[in-house]
């Protein structure tokens, strides 16, 4: 496992010469963890010493200041300085533009420089979509460089601010795509040069609470799509609100299994429990999404169940979860009848009846009934995964057509208290 840092590469300021970069950073104090590093330049070198980094992954187009980078790391790395190689590293950049080709500059005496576990990645400026899509290429070659395991420290204070966005990109893949090599991101750190006049430090703030917020966001959208709420729970879990982790865990599981009763009871303690707590951190920006997702599972007593198990087949269909929704909605049809019906829900015996009770002479007609022998042989299929082709079998693209248009046909027969 190694720490390695990403780091963008600029031009340089222009605190000397107002008429073009002076190809150095100001020398400043930055100040990271209440350490202080003085007369820094690269803010590379203060995060490559603080955090004993094994390291650096540099991004940067063919204008950036990869020459005094070779002369910095030449002089911290006390290894004699090839005069030649940066003579003929300046001159080239000197000539170079935003037209040039990337393999203009070898940088390759610099990546050797660096060490074992660092690279040099040459981008465009991104001035358009096609160069934007390329340079997303380029610095997703980081992917592909990083082994599992390794520890990653992001640096997003000088370059483009663009290419900021790009880095950010890069960690969110790495997470999220690329989860498979376990890549930690340790870290997103950003030199406030702009407060140091104020201040006479440069703050070193590590923004990785904000790249945090997408984990949250994601596991948001995860629960209200598909009812998973393992994600959500793990970070809850990180901010030791173990209780809530665990019923949004207990939740999901009852949604993704389709156990209607405790759907019911899970979403009810949930709901209490969001109601009676005081949260702090991200999950307090998304806690009126997660009340409004457990609102739609929670039920109420003047809801009857049939009523109830139709939401829950409509919430199935919604989400593209058409199994557990043809399950759902054939049985909230038997709900239904048994109901107005006066009989047990819950017993097998009078259910079975009730589905014979829709085959009889006078009922088979009914619109409900009609809808029943419709919705039943799709129920049947996905419960039974069966394999056979035929006219009896409904093909899988009407089925999944025909959903959202059979819940609400059931809806409308379901408010007549009839057969319709």
């Amino acid at each position: 496992m190694a720490k390695i840092l990403i780091s963008s590469l600029g031009v340089g300021g222009r605190f000397k010469n107002q008429d073009k970069p002076d190809r150095e950073y100001r020398t400043t104090c930055y100040q990271i963890e209440n350490k202080s590093y003085p007369k820094s330049t690269f803010m590379a070198s203060v995060l490559y010493e603080h955090f004993d980094l094994d390291g650096i992954i540099f991004i940067g187009t063919v204008k950036s200041m990869w020459e005094e980078v070779y002369s910095f790391f030449c002089k911290k790395n006390s290894v004699p300085q090839d005069d030649d190689y940066w003579y003929k590293l300046a001159s080239t950049i000197d000539t170079v533009t935003h037209e040039s080709e990337l393999t203009s500059l070898d940088l390759s005496p610099l990546e050797t420089l660096l060490g074992e576990h660092s690279k040099c990645i040459s981008i465009k400026y991104g001035l358009d979509e096609q160069e934007l899509w390329l340079n997303f290429d380029k610095i997703l070659e980081i992917v592909s460089f990083l082994k599992p395991g390794d520890e990653i420290y992001l640096d997003i204070t000088h370059s483009f601010r663009s290419l900021s966005l790009f880095l950010f990109l890069t960690v969110t893949f790495l997470r999220d795509l690329a989860s498979e090599k376990n890549i930690k991101i340790a870290g997103v750190y950003y030199g406030m040069l702009d407060v140091t006049s104020e201040l006479k430090y440069t703050p070193v703030v590590d923004l990785k609470p904000l790249f945090d917020m997408t984990s949250w966001i994601k596991g948001a959208y995860s629960l209200q799509s598909y009812g998973d709420g393992s994600l959500i729970a793990q970070l809850l879990k990180s901010q030791n609100e173990q209780q809530l982790a665990t019923q949004i865990e207990q939740l999901s599981n009852a949604i993704n299994i389709n156990y209607v009763s405790a759907i019911q009871q899970k979403s009810s303690t949930l709901k209490n429990s969001l109601q009676n707590s005081i949260i702090t951190g991200p999950f307090k920006y998304l806690k009126n999404t997660l009340e409004k997702f457990v609102n739609q599972f929670t039920r109420s007593s003047s809801v009857p169940e049939s009523e109830y198990q139709l939401n829950l087949a409509g919430w199935y269909f919604e989400n593209k979860r058409y199994a557990t929704g043809y399950i759902t909605l054939a049985e909230a049809i038997v709900t239904y009848v048994c109901e107005i019906n006066d009989r047990d829900i819950r017993d097998k015996n009078e259910r079975s009846e009730m589905k014979q009770f829709l085959t009889q002479l006078e009922n088979k007609s009914s619109k409900l009934a009609q809808l029943y022998f419709k919705v039943n042989p799709v129920r049947n299929s996905i419960a039974h995964a069966l394999l056979e082709e035929g006219k009896k079998v409904t093909r899988d693209s009407d089925a999944i057509n025909q959903a959202k248009n059979y819940q609400r046909e059931a809806k409308k027969i379901f408010q007549t208290g009839t057969l319709g």
